[in-house]
């Protein structure tokens, strides 16, 4: 198995080819390769296959294969910023649609608020007499059907006394 500096070592073996290390870093990896017969042999396959691809002949290069491929280039730049316009849009239409969704959940909010909201205000003498006698409901706490039997009884006797007074 290989050590870590081993590792190393071949991760950077191409950029040793290629002269792209600093100078400190390739006398390191010049070092380790003559102290290492198994990082020396992988150095050697790799040099000769470069030297085998830079000594093959490319294929041909059908005519306008440039203008082709510049042009195709631009086309799917032109692709991705269609995409970019078209994304920015759906999200704006997202936004729109969940903004009038919100609006029209709200109406009809309202709408049923109006529609069974509170009754009118009392308008005959007897509607405020009613109103009257029966707004002890709101204030009174009342905690089941007896509690309200007991004030109903209650109010009718005071009722009573008052009116007979």
């Amino acid at each position: 198995m290989s050590s870590p500096v081993c590792v190393w070592v071949r991760s950077v073996l191409s950029a040793y080819l290629d002269g792209e290390l600093k100078p400190s870093t390739a006398a390191a990896v010049r070092r380790h390769l003559k102290q290492c017969e198994s990082c020396n042999a992988h150095f050697r396959l790799l040099e000769a296959t470069w030297e085998v691809l830079d000594t093959a002949k490319a294929p041909p290069v059908r005519s306008g294969f440039t203008s082709r491929m510049m042009a195709r280039l631009v086309e799917e730049k032109e692709l991705e910023r269609l995409e970019e316009r078209l994304r920015s849009r759906r999200q704006f239409r997202g936004v729109v649609a969940a903004t009038a969704g919100m609006a029209a959940g709200l109406l009809v909010g309202l709408v049923l608020a109006t529609w069974t909201g509170l009754p009118a205000e009392p308008t005959s003498p007897i509607e405020r007499e009613a109103c009257r006698s029966l707004s002890f409901l709101e204030d009174e706490p009342l905690l089941d059907e007896i509690a309200l039997v007991e004030v109903m009884e209650r109010l009718a006797s005071e009722s009573g006394q008052a009116g007979g007074t």
